[in-house]
């Protein structure tokens, strides 16, 4: 299979960026883990300030599948670290995008897999369980 860039889709379907069946993330998101580039599927997740539904979607299999979670852009603690992206990455997850913090920066960098964050923070996220609004 060939590799093909995002700037190539996005110039090959303009007319989908308008109409907005294609959407490219915006850039501010930092790139953590060993895969700069993945895709697959996505399942998505809205949380906020809370990681233990995140928890709980990484330890299902991910069969390639992208995790993207709302954190609601919160930059006052880290809704996804070091272990739940160990386990995403053992259970074939291709990648997590998340609207918030990651921490554990150096255990992401060394799994295989895409993750992309607006920041690390230090600070661990609750856990409550109290959101879950998914789609796949």
């Amino acid at each position: 299979m060939a590799l093909v860039t995002t700037a190539e889709v996005c110039d090959a379907n303009p007319q989908l960026i308008v109409s907005g069946e294609l959407r490219a993330l915006q850039p501010i998101f930092e790139i953590y883990g060993r895969r700069p580039v993945f895709s697959g599927p996505i399942v998505t997740l809205k949380v906020f300030e809370d990681n233990v539904l995140v928890r709980e979607f990484l330890e299902e299999k991910g069969n390639g599948r992208v995790l993207v979670v709302d954190g609601g852009g919160s930059l006052r603690c880290a809704i996804l670290g070091g272990n739940p992206v160990v386990q995403a990455q053992n259970n074939g997850w291709a990648g997590i995008v998340v609207n918030g913090c990651v921490r554990d920066v150096d255990e992401i960098n060394g799994c295989d897999i895409g993750v992309r964050a607006l920041a690390s923070h230090p600070v661990k996220a609750n856990k409550k369980g109290l959101e879950r609004n998914m789609f796949q």
